[in-house]
């Protein structure tokens, strides 16, 4: 695959914009034409395939038909990245370099992950389902009436943060009333008024005024959710058999903890 070829992945027009590397550097050139290597940087392949990405990345962002200025570009744009990248890793970067450190390994964990197994059959998907149901089940949903006084025998009031008039799950009420309030809450039988509870310096009354119970989740209702949570639990999985294999080629030596 000569440099000829470069432009016409790039867009460029008939009538051969690229000319063969021995052209472009004619006292610099050793990597023959044709090649599938387009530079070669201390021993390290640049591809062709690479600088066809680059133009094409170029010509996309160009109103205008690229030239041989720009493939010269392109090519020493990578030879300048894959200088400054082997310099790095001289400098031991990847160790040194706390966010390049860092990055290197998200990006080992996305690799890990995603050979995680494809989704299952229908019939694996139900089965997880029913051994995980109560990752999927509905909440109960509670209409709350609140006051609050500074005394127990004090003039109640609407609390300003009052929930809205409406059903609400245990879990949106957490925003208005707080932990233990919905807590109390939900061991109030509906109708009931409970209070006066002490929290915070003031003292609540709560009523349940209304009460719907989660019933009971389908699977035809969830299938979206229980491919979610079977690909997250397949995907740590994977990591997990990768982290393994890993440990066991590796030679890892402890310091032998202090007695306790």
């Amino acid at each position: 695959m000569s440099l000829t070829r470069w432009g016409w992945g790039a867009g460029a027009v008939a009538g051969g914009i690229l000319v063969l590397a021995a052209s472009l550097w004619p006292d610099r050139s050793d990597v023959a034409a044709g090649s599938d290597a387009a530079a070669i940087v201390n021993g390290q392949v640049i591809p062709v395939e690479d600088i066809e990405i680059a133009l094409e990345a170029m010509a996309r962002d160009s109103r205008n038909p690229l030239t041989t200025d720009d493939t010269v570009r392109a090519i020493e744009r990578l030879i300048d990245e894959e200088l400054l990248f082997q310099r790095g890793l001289a400098l031991d970067m990847p160790r040194n370099a706390s966010n390049v450190r860092r990055t290197i390994v998200m990006t080992m964990i996305d690799f890990a992950r995603a050979n995680a197994e494809p989704l299952p059959s229908d019939a694996q998907l139900r089965a997880f389902f029913e051994a995980n149901i109560e990752y999927f089940s509905a909440e109960d949903r509670y209409r709350v009436s609140w006051e609050s006084a500074a005394t127990p025998d004090g003039a109640r009031r609407r609390p300003a943060a009052h929930p809205p008039d409406r059903l609400l799950t245990a879990t949106d009420l957490r925003r208005y009333l707080g932990d233990a309030l919905v807590f109390a809450a939900q061991s109030a039988t509906p109708g009931e008024t409970l209070g006066p509870v002490e929290l915070g310096g003031r003292f609540h009354w709560l009523t349940v005024t209304e009460y719907t119970p989660a019933g009971v989740p389908r699977f035809e209702n969830q299938r979206r959710r229980i491919e979610v949570l079977w690909q997250e639990r397949a995907e740590e999985a994977a990591l997990e058999d990768y982290l393994a294999e890993l440990r066991r080629a590796a030679v890892i030596e402890r310091q032998p903890l202090p007695d306790e």
